[in-house]
């Protein structure tokens, strides 16, 4: 069974990339593990997307995950980390209707703010109902 794991939307500034808003879905996971498993994917979303030239997309396998991320010309940025199994194409879909979805909700002088300043109330609808509906 496919599972997406993390879902983020983060801003692109010069030197580093900004969590504006996240998902987890750690349920998976032992209670004791969860922690250390939402930093690894905080940190590799965040580290990816610094990587990530604007207007491009990347895909990276990780141990067990692969993590996708999307930079859209304007450095707003979104990344999901799944198991190996979810499929690539639909994976930057999902991204594509995430940035879409944020960025009609949100102006860009609110991108560029504290990191996880920006609450996106669909976002954990997102990471848990739609993550199938791809996959059909």
């Amino acid at each position: 069974m496919v599972k997406l794991y993390h879902l983020a939307v983060l801003y692109k500034q010069q030197s580093k990339a900004v969590s504006l808003c996240s998902a987890n879905d750690l349920s998976s996971f032992g209670f004791f593990q969860r922690s250390s498993v939402k930093e690894f994917m905080n940190f590799s979303s965040q580290i990816l997307t610094e990587r990530c030239s604007p207007a491009a997309k990347i895909s990276v396998k990780e141990q067990a995950y692969m993590c996708h991320v999307y930079v859209r010309a304007d450095n707003l940025a979104a990344a999901v980390i799944s198991d190996q199994e979810y499929p690539q194409r639909v994976a930057h879909t999902l991204l594509i209707k995430v940035l879409e979805e944020f960025s009609n909700k949100f102006s860009p002088s609110s991108w560029s703010g504290e990191p996880k300043q920006v609450c996106f109330d669909i976002f954990m609808y997102m990471l848990f109902v739609l993550k199938n509906c791809f996959i059909s």
